[in-house]
């Protein structure tokens, strides 16, 4: 069973609620064993991730990245402003719209929808009720049909 309420208990437990809300989430506690259990749980898992070590990574990688773009020379930097590093974005997008539109053309081109052959619609005969053939010669075959 679960407590409408639970799903505050997250915002609580990290005291960003106004404080007229939070005083009457307060008064909802002090009722309900479930959102109160909850709230330990939420307390313990905090508490543990807290406790854990923080991994340290040994060396600044944003001072290394820095130092190796400042070392290239100034023909590799990337330069602001430059319309070659464009061509492929805009080489994929021109060839993504012209398929498009020849796509849209196959579509379009098809002409009017053409009515299904007289064997298909056979299919639909009448049949005794739940006697559905599942494929037209045996629809046939039952009704002396050559």
């Amino acid at each position: 069973m679960t407590c409408p309420q639970h799903h505050k208990l997250s915002v609580y437990a990290d005291h960003q609620m106004p404080p007229a809300e939070r005083a009457r989430f307060d008064r909802h506690l002090q009722g309900c064993p479930l959102c109160q259990q909850r709230l330990n749980d939420i307390a313990a898992l905090r508490n543990g991730l807290r406790k854990l070590p923080s991994p340290r990574l040994g060396f600044d990688l944003a001072a290394q990245l820095n130092d190796r773009l400042c070392a290239q020379p100034p023909g590799m930097r990337p330069a602001a402003g430059r319309w070659l590093g464009w061509v492929p974005a805009g080489l994929a997008t021109g060839l993504a719209l012209a398929s498009g539109v020849w796509m849209g053309g196959l579509l379009l081109g098809a002409g009017a929808a053409r009515a299904p052959s007289a064997s298909l619609v056979r299919v639909f005969d009448p049949v005794p009720p739940g006697g559905l053939c599942a494929a037209a010669e045996i629809c046939r075959l039952s009704k002396g049909m050559p």
